[in-house]
Parts: C-alpha cells; structure tokens; sequence
C-alpha cells in the first residue's frame, strides 16, 4: 500500500507539474487518499474487459443487473488513448499493468464490459469478477449472434492508493481486428437498456434448466457450452469449426452415437426451422459442415480445392466472396446453429413440463416423428422465449459483413472506415 501511495504521489506531481512540496495541494490529496485507505473496511476491485464487435444502439452506456456496457466512441487514431481513458478512469493506474508489453487491438465498435464488488479481501474478488462478464457474455452471445470477442482485461483496485497492483489478462486465440484469420467476417452485437430483462430472464432460465448433478465432472450440456465460448479464443478457422461442431454434437446428439450425424441433421432441422431457413436448407448445411469437421478431426486430408467446393455448398455462403471470407460464412453459419440449439435445450430443460431435460434425451426421437409432439418441442421452446421478450432469438441472424465492419445503423456511428487489407 505504501508503495503505491508514493508511486501515485510522484505520478500526480508529474502531470501537474509541480515542485515537491511536504504541504503542497497534491501530497495533502495523496495522504488523506493513503488515510482513507488504511482506515477503509472494505476495497473496491473493478475488472474491464475490452470486447470487439459490441455496441449500444444510442452510443451510451448500458446498465444491467451487475455489469455495465460502456462503448469506445473515438476517430481510429484516437482509439487507444480514449480506451486506457475509460479504463483508468474505473481503475486509477491501470496503464502500469502492461509493462513494456503494451496489448494493442482495433475491431471496432468495441466496448468495455465493467464489473465491480467490494471486500475486505480484494484479492479474491477479481476472478469472481472475471467470471461474472463471462456469464455475462455467454448470455449476450446466446441471445444475439455476433463475432464479439473478448480481447484483454484489466483488473485492479478503484481507490488510487491500493493493496494490489492492477494486472492484465490476455486471452487465447488469433484475436480480432483487421487481417485475423478468425475474423474474416463480423456480426455486431447492439445492445439497449431493454435488453437488461431479456439477459436477467436467460439467466434464470439456464439456472432452472442446469441443476446441479453429484459427482459428475462434467455433462454434455457443460462440455457444449465450453466449446461454444472457445470458439471466440480460437487460433483458426478449422479450431472454430472443431470447437463448434463438438459443441454441436454435444447439445444434440444425445447418448446414443450411433448415426450421430443423422441424428443432428433430423433434430436440427426439426428444432431450429424457420420460414427463412427451411428444414431441409438446415439439414443439408449439418451434413456439409460434418463432413468437413470429420476430415478435420480423423486427420484427414483435403485439397484446397475441395474444400472451397464444400464450403460454397452451404446455403449461407454467398456467391464471389473470397476463399478466406467463405471459410468464414461457414463458421459462422455453423455457430449460429449451436447458438440455437443451445437456447433451445435451454428453454426445453427449463420448461416446467422439462419436454427434455439436460441430462436424457429418451423418446426424443420419436417425438421427433410425431407430428404432434414434433410440434409442442418447437413450440416449447419459442414460447419460452417469448416470456422473456427474446422471441427474436429464434431466428437464424442476418449474414455477417466483412470483419470489423457492419451495416447496423449504431455500428456506422462507431466506427471509422478503414479499407481491409484482404
């Protein structure tokens, strides 16, 4: 603590420009700002995380239940000094956590995600917070598709006389921004303060349906959930599709293995249609994208040329994008149907009537070729949504723009053009 009570005492006599002095205005600041934090009970930690392809719809900050969204709004050349403004602004100090190894990323809109708690033990807040945006951020993700992806975060103290110095965490994967190889397309992530109820409702929904289970490591659902947030810390493209697919599987399948891949094109296609993404569009992508992942996942080999030929065969990949852009309307094709499906067992395991609980999958299949209760399960689980005011979700997402850019009305008030290098 007194160490950094002389740092920020040197730090504020350096920007002010003033001469030591034991009575001057900025040591008399700094020795009540060191008294009131000897004498506090309890400390403030914050945790930033700085998130890619995230907006507001009016360009303000957003409260929900326990995080705040704050968007970057500056030209491209002022980015990263407004960034570390808004940051230091809720943690005194922050920039002295990168050391000489300054982070650096530019995937507008972005957005800084802000969770904060008190304790009389700030060292054991800041995963608790970490943990909190990330809950946060699978919720957001599930209700709205997009391309966000967390790009580093910055925990610390919010009182500038502290007890631990700030830290940086960097995260896995490529990363965003113009030129990564996981982000060849983008979708924007807009929220508004109305979104507040519906990620609060999703929330209580996945708490009603995940109920805890003695003595498992880990279920199906769990393993589907981790690899639908790996996909957004992926190194490649073909990382994304392994992840997603095994995220895919893993929501779907069920225990039986075998004619796994019929069996997801049949619930898929049952569950996730709509008028504008019919059944059998549906199905014909799922047996695409599994040939693809098995290739992937055996070790096999495939010449580009084959690939490209695959990938351009699902119905979502427009004709005369580039190689590299295909690859990527696929991927995100593919994780739009895990994000679907994730809601869907979400809402039907949540149901009161729990038409399919997390943990069994009996008699699915036959519900499944019943006309009837092939369409209470579909049902269902819009129903389910619509109680929260998320029925919107249901939808398959508009195609993905060109990364780091989008058509949204809000992300063109946040971004500034800059011509792709690809």
């Amino acid at each position: 603590m007194i160490f950094s009570f002389l740092e920020t005492f040197i730090a504020q006599l350096t920007c002010a420009q003033e001469e030591f002095s034991p009575d001057g205005p900025v040591a008399e600041q700094s020795l009540r700002d060191l008294i009131q934090a000897v004498h506090a009970d309890t400390h403030e930690v914050a945790c930033c995380r700085v998130v890619s392809h995230l907006a507001t719809a009016d360009g303000r900050p957003v409260e929900f239940a326990n995080v705040r969204v704050e968007p970057v709004i500056s030209e491209a050349a002022g980015h990263d000094k407004e960034l570390q403004r808004m940051i230091s602004s809720v943690i005194p100090g922050a920039v002295s956590a990168y050391g000489r190894d300054r982070p650096y990323g530019f995937a507008p809109p972005e957005s800084v995600v802000v969770a904060r708690d008190s304790g009389s033990k700030p060292f054991d807040l800041a995963d608790p917070l970490s943990q909190r945006i990330e809950r946060f951020m699978l919720l957001v993700r599930l209700l709205k598709p997009g391309t966000s992806e967390s790009m580093l975060e910055v925990r610390g103290e919010t009182h500038t006389v502290r007890e631990f110095k700030p830290t940086v965490l960097r995260f896995r994967g490529a990363g965003p921004g113009f030129a990564s190889p996981t982000q060849l397309a983008a979708r924007v992530i807009t929220l508004s303060s109305d979104d507040a109820g519906r990620v609060d409702g999703l929330g209580r929904l996945r708490a009603a349906a995940e109920q805890p289970r003695t003595g498992m490591l880990f279920t199906s659902f769990g393993m589907a959930i981790q690899k639908f947030v790996l996909s957004f810390h992926a190194y490649d493209w073909f990382e994304q599709i392994v992840d997603l697919a095994t995220a895919f599987e893993a929501a779907l399948s069920g225990k039986e293995k075998d004619d796994v891949t019929l069996r997801l094109k049949i619930r898929a296609s049952t569950l996730l249609f709509t008028d504008l993404d019919p059944a059998e569009q549906i199905f014909r992508d799922v047996g695409v994208i599994y040939g693809l992942r098995s290739t992937l996942v055996h070790g096999g080999a495939m010449a580009e040329k084959t690939l490209l030929k695959e990938v351009r065969k699902i119905s979502t990949v427009p004709d005369g994008l580039s190689d590299g852009e295909s690859i990527a309307h696929a991927v995100e094709r593919l994780r739009d149907l895990v994000r679907r499906s994730l809601l869907a067992r979400i809402c039907l395991a949540a149901d009161e009537n729990s038409l399919w609980p997390l943990d069994a999958d009996a008699g699915v299949d036959a519900a499944m070729v019943d006309d009837r209760r092939r369409k209470a399960l579909r049902e269902a689980w819009r129903d389910t949504l619509t109680g929260i005011d998320a029925i919107h979700s249901v939808a398959s997402s508009a195609p993905p723009t060109r990364g780091g850019q989008s058509t949204g009305d809000a992300a063109k008030r946040l971004t500034t053009a800059l011509p792709a290098p690809w």
